[in-house]
């Protein structure tokens, strides 16, 4: 697979469910932790709507006025809005309703990563101290589609539909990308999530790294036509 990578150091994670198979590019990479950035929203999201900070009915949060560099986060959110524009301050607020110590301790129950939040509490998910490899985002995908966590379903159904990207005959693709910017350069792009059909359900995760360009974005491309060449997803 790499071809698809060309330029990026990168790996490609894919777990088929139905046959129990795993499929990786480049074993070392997809093994190595780093920061999650944006892929963690589907988590922090999940931990706001089990202590009801948010909920499933009601995930509208206020703009708070200030200016932001993308006209999408200049405007009030809910959880939908926020997850598809990937609005920081949205779950930024949600963490800061929640509280360090609640936070950490859903960390720690989901067994996230590292488990690391001594970076700055508005930032320990981007290029800071909470750090997670490809494969573990996998895992923790499977637990979050059969809901292996005993959360709320209703909450568990909310984030899913949050990260609901698109439908078709062939299923259904949910997913989320995450950039990580270090002194104004991408370096660090991930894509996650999984695809439903009718038999079957396949988890992915690819995640790039390079000095500039490693964006979610790019991270989507590899990771669309991998699963296109593959005859997973057209």
């Amino acid at each position: 697979l790499s071809t698809y990578f060309g330029e990026y150091e990168g790996s490609f994670v894919l777990y088929d469910l139905g046959n129990d198979a795993w499929n990786i590019h480049d074993k070392e990479h997809a093994t190595l932790r780093v920061a999650p950035n944006s892929t963690y929203k589907i988590y922090d999201a999940l931990f706001g709507l089990e202590e009801g900070v948010i909920t499933p009915e009601n995930s509208f949060i206020a703009w708070n006025g200030e200016s932001y560099p993308f006209e999408a986060w200049n405007a009030d959110q809910t959880l939908q809005s926020a997850m598809n524009s990937s609005v920081n301050w949205y779950f930024q607020s949600v963490d800061e309703q929640l509280g360090f110590s609640d936070v950490y301790s859903y960390i720690q129950e989901i067994g996230y990563g590292n488990e690391n939040m001594n970076g700055d509490f508005s930032t320990y998910w981007m290029e800071s101290s909470l750090e997670i490899s490809p494969i573990e985002q996998v895992e923790l995908l499977t637990k979050l589609q059969n809901n292996s966590f005993g959360f709320a379903p209703e909450n568990i159904n909310a984030v899913k539909d949050a990260i609901r990207l698109s439908s078709s005959d062939a299923g259904t693709l949910y997913g989320k990308t995450g950039t990580g910017r270090v002194d104004g350069k991408d370096v660090n792009g991930w894509f996650i999530g999984y695809i439903e059909t009718a038999d079957n359900t396949y988890f992915f995760a690819t995640n790039i790294g390079a000095d500039s360009d490693a964006t979610g974005g790019n991270a989507t491309e590899i990771t669309m036509s991998i699963l296109s060449d593959m005859n997973i997803w057209k």
